[in-house]
């Protein structure tokens, strides 16, 4: 019965240890648990305030925070954005402005380029069709057009159906006989002249002497088909003479009327005409 008052008194001793030491690990525990939730709460604190702050109110970068005592990286990068934001935009600004200016530019020069090209374009146009034309010109003067001639069937064929007549002394046709009358190689020009001559004086022609040999030689001679003999009336001796102007006495003593480009010979035997 003695013994029972201390069995007592050390349970109760060993309860009160386990309670403390129970306590204990409680306190621990419960310490732990705070201490592990103590970043996200300041975390979460630093959002919250982040997002109500102004981002010109936020600290600048370098500046420790209240909460967790080191520099906070997201603090860091808000505090640098507004620096970058400002500067992004000018710096794209400027790259637009300069693409501008230079497309301005470009296009200008691209104008100013093409119109210069079309003024090269339009001068060396203008001096080479001057200098062709110049060309022509100099080589119409230097060689004329060659005229046009006919044969003899074909220049006597037109002096026919016009109402001229042709003869030879001779009978002949023969180019290369000079007792002949041949109008071989004639120019159609010079029928068509005859032709006209007869119409407007109303008279009676009959050519003599063609393009045969026996004349005198030249540029403008019988021979290259630029004059005609014809026979004498009184028709078309009057005609002549009254509707044409006395243009001097030739070297052989032949007197000349002349007619633009038209001079008559009147020689002992016939009329020798040029037709230019």
């Amino acid at each position: 019965m003695g013994t029972r008052p201390c069995k007592q008194r050390r349970a109760r001793l060993t309860a009160g240890a386990l309670l403390a030491l129970q306590i204990s690990l409680i306190a621990a525990a419960s310490h732990a648990a705070a201490a592990v939730d103590a970043p996200r709460s300041s975390t979460a604190a630093t959002t919250s305030v982040r997002a109500s702050v102004p981002v010109s109110a936020i600290r600048p970068a370098g500046v420790r925070t209240a909460i967790t005592g080191t520099y906070d990286a997201d603090v860091l990068a808000t505090a640098r954005s507004p620096y970058r934001q400002a500067t992004t935009p000018r710096t794209e600004t400027r790259a637009e402005a300069g693409t501008k200016t230079e497309a301005g530019t470009k296009t200008e020069t691209g104008t100013k380029a093409g119109a210069e090209a079309g003024t090269k374009t339009e001068t060396k146009a203008g001096a080479e069709a001057g200098t062709t034309s110049r060309t022509e010109a100099a080589a119409a003067s230097s060689h004329p057009i060659r005229p046009i001639r006919i044969g003899h069937v074909q220049a006597t064929q037109q002096l026919r159906k016009a109402g001229l007549r042709w003869k030879s002394s001779g009978g002949c046709t023969n180019r290369r006989v000079r007792t002949c009358t041949s109008l071989e190689a004639v120019r159609a020009a010079t029928v068509a002249d005859v032709i006209a001559l007869k119409q407007r004086s109303g008279c009676p022609v009959v050519v003599t002497g063609g393009t045969e040999v026996g004349h005198a030689p030249g540029r403008y001679s019988h021979h290259r088909g630029y004059k005609l003999d014809i026979k004498p009336n009184d028709c078309i001796n009057r005609y002549i003479t009254r509707e044409h102007v006395l243009d001097g006495i030739r070297g052989d003593g032949a007197p000349l009327y002349r007619d633009s480009g038209t001079v008559y010979a009147r020689e002992s035997d016939h009329w020798d005409i040029l037709f230019r």
